[in-house]
């Protein structure tokens, strides 16, 4: 069985090949055939991935880095025999936590490497696929400013990201969308942020969907009515515990398939992947993918 590590050395603040000396010490140790390859560019990772399934269809498939290496190296692998695992490197790593809450990559190391492949459901993104959660709204425009700001001069990590959640909630806005669920429409017009959820986890531990299972055949679908800010404020402790649920704002269903239109194109955050339209249509594609998971 060939391992294929994929490593993306702009994860986790630059960290990730400090990883790789003890993944070859590893391998070498266990007499384990493998590769390493260094991603090079944005989409790399899945012109890899891509490349070495061609070659071995069984081939287990390792991202190392965060959830945005993982989400490249998805796209290729939905509905093949090769199987993914995921080294938790980046800054975010969160699909894995509703499997595993051991944070340290060189001890969960030798536990991926030797774990058998489970299937898990994948979610159909209009052409692209997702593993974790997607979101709508107030989440992703704040990864939009986050972004926005680290490309400004002395703006990085958690200053970039508070400064993000800061200027989203000065220029807080409505978003406008319709919903349509397995065939149903859904009657709301103006929302905080929607989520579409594989996994329990997003955003450094927030939990939109807590009874979200990656196995169950089903999205769960979490939808935040429009609220003011004071609201806004109170509201943010009880999403990372997951304990919003329960607030008459919030509604949260089960589907197979759902549809979104927007009169006017919004932020979609995509596995911490960032991207801007108008329209959705998602999916859930059940047991389509060999993920690798933790003992």
């Amino acid at each position: 069985m060939e391992h294929l590590f994929i490593v993306n050395p702009a994860a986790g603040k630059g960290n990730t090949l400090k990883i790789v000396p003890e993944i070859e010490n590893l391998m070498k140790k266990l007499s384990f055939p493998y590769k390493i390859e260094i991603t090079q560019a944005p989409g790399h990772a899945s012109q890899i991935a891509e490349q070495y399934i061609k070659a071995n269809k069984t081939i287990r498939i390792y991202s190392v880095g965060g959830d945005g290496t993982m989400n490249e190296i998805l796209q290729p692998m939905v509905g093949t025999d090769a199987s993914l695992g995921i080294i938790p490197a980046g800054t975010g790593n969160d699909f894995i936590k509703s499997f595993s809450m051991k944070k340290d990559p060189v001890k969960l190391l030798p536990f991926i490497v030797h774990s058998d492949p489970i299937p898990v459901d994948v979610c159909k993104f209009n052409n692209r696929y997702f593993l974790n959660i997607a979101s709508v709204g107030f989440d992703a425009d704040v990864v939009a400013m986050t972004g926005y700001l680290k490309r400004l001069p002395l703006i990085k990590g958690k200053v970039a990201y508070i400064g993000g959640i800061l200027l989203s909630v000065i220029g807080l806005k409505k978003i406008e969308a319709d919903f349509v669920i397995d065939g149903t429409a859904l009657n709301t017009k103006t929302m905080l942020l929607s989520a579409f959820a594989n996994g329990r986890y997003y955003g450094g531990g927030m939990m939109p969907a807590p009874n979200a299972v990656p196995d169950d055949g089903l999205i769960d679908f979490c939808i935040i009515n429009d609220i003011n800010r004071l609201k806004l404020l109170r509201f943010f402790p009880k999403f990372i515990k997951g304990t919003h649920i329960h607030m008459k704002e919030v509604l949260i269903k089960q589907c197979r398939s759902l549809e979104m239109k927007s009169p006017k194109p919004v932020h979609v955050n995509m596995d911490g992947e960032l991207f801007r339209l108008s329209e959705a249509k998602i999916e859930i594609l059940e047991k389509s993918l060999n993920f690798i998971k933790p003992i």
